[in-house]
Formats: structure tokens, C-alpha cells, sequence
């Protein structure tokens, strides 16, 4: 049987333990990236750049970028760590020698194998199971919840790893 605060409606909710909801949420994502971290040994979101690369040998800085929806140049300064930690290579495309490509070395694939699931980052795996029409709703929450905060967001941090 459900409880009182399974069934309550929306006008009952409370600031507060809507509040406590995203604290569960940041929580969750923070202590996911910590064990990516202790494991692999680099940032979580180089885990996740570098999961995203060994998804798609020889993917362009560009399309990396989109993959991640993160900005171009916040995806080269990812890269440039991995490779000079000798985790993903570099390979100059024939056709167009301005053109990268980006692949995994061996010792990406090595940390890869050691990371604790989902790679890609516990969030991002979360709201891609949800039901098309949550995720609608959850989407058009929040872009009410950013219209109140009377300025306080930046737009730039859309394009910014967690």
C-alpha cells in the first residue's frame, strides 16, 4: 500500500525534499566518478571521453565533442591529457592533414577494463533508461526550474563535463 509520500501531489510536494532529491542525485554522480577515479586513475570524465573514443575508433575532436555534448575545446583539452598520459593516441587524417582522429592505445583499453560500470557516467546512463515521455517531462521541469533561478544559471556550464 502506498505511503503518504507516494501519493502525494504535486501542491503537497516540498522545496525541501525536492532538495533532498537532488542531493541523493549529486551524490550518487560524485561518489560513481570518486570509485571511476580510485580504479583508473585519471578523471571521471576522461573515463567517459576516453569509453566514448573506444565506442568509435578514430572519431574526430568535433564529433567527440558532440557525442559528449561538450565544447570543442573542452574535448582537445581532455584528449591532449589522455594522450600524454598514453591513454588515446592521435592520427592525422590522409585526406585532410588539419583533420584528427582520436583512438584508444593499449593502455586505454587497460584502464577501460579496470573502471567500475557505467562508463559513460552513472547520470547520463540513468536518464537514458528512462521512458521517452519521463525524460520529456523531466526535461521541460527543469527548463522551468532554470527559468526561476532569476539569473543565477550559466548557460556555459550545459557545455561543461560533471
Amino acid at each position: 500500500m502506498p505511503t503518504d509520500k507516494q501519493t502525494a501531489s504535486p501542491e503537497r510536494s516540498h522545496p525541501m525534499d525536492v532538495l533532498r532529491k537532488f542531493r541523493i542525485v549529486v551524490g550518487a554522480v560524485r561518489r560513481h566518478t570518486r570509485d571511476l577515479e580510485r580504479a583508473c586513475g585519471i578523471a571521471g570524465a576522461q573515463v567517459w571521453m576516453l569509453a566514448a573514443i573506444a565506442e568509435t575508433p578514430g572519431i574526430t575532436v568535433s564529433a567527440l565533442s558532440r557525442a559528449l555534448s561538450i565544447h570543442v575545446s573542452t574535448a582537445s583539452n581532455l584528449i591532449e591529457r589522455l594522450v600524454q598520459r598514453g591513454l588515446v593516441e592521435r592520427l592525422r587524417c590522409t585526406d585532410d592533414r588539419r583533420a584528427v582522429r582520436v583512438r584508444v592505445t593499449t593502455a586505454g583499453k587497460s584502464v577501460l577494463a579496470n573502471a567500475p560500470q557505467p562508463l559513460r557516467g552513472l547520470l547520463v546512463d540513468a536518464l537514458s533508461r528512462l521512458p521517452a515521455e519521463t525524460l520529456a517531462r523531466l526535461d521541460g521541469d527543469l527548463d522551468c526550474l532554470i527559468a526561476h533561478l532569476n539569473g543565477g544559471a550559466d548557460a556555459d556550464a550545459a557545455n561543461e563535463p560533471l
